[in-house]
């Protein structure tokens, strides 16, 4: 029974593991644009609108 156990938790660290590997690697070799980091939603601003 504890042998079990013991294999379980080992192949859950490693997915985990895994996970967070592949995570870092895809997050790094995404190009990213300048003035857009921390933002998930771009929003287009116009300069001379007023709505009165």
């Amino acid at each position: 029974m504890e042998n079990g156990r013991k294999k379980i938790w080992i192949c859950l660290l490693a997915v985990i593991l895994a996970a967070v590997v592949i995570g870092l690697l895809y997050s790094l070799s995404t190009p990213q644009e300048k003035g857009s980091e921390g933002f998930l939603i771009q929003r287009d601003v116009q300069e001379n609108s007023c709505d009165i």
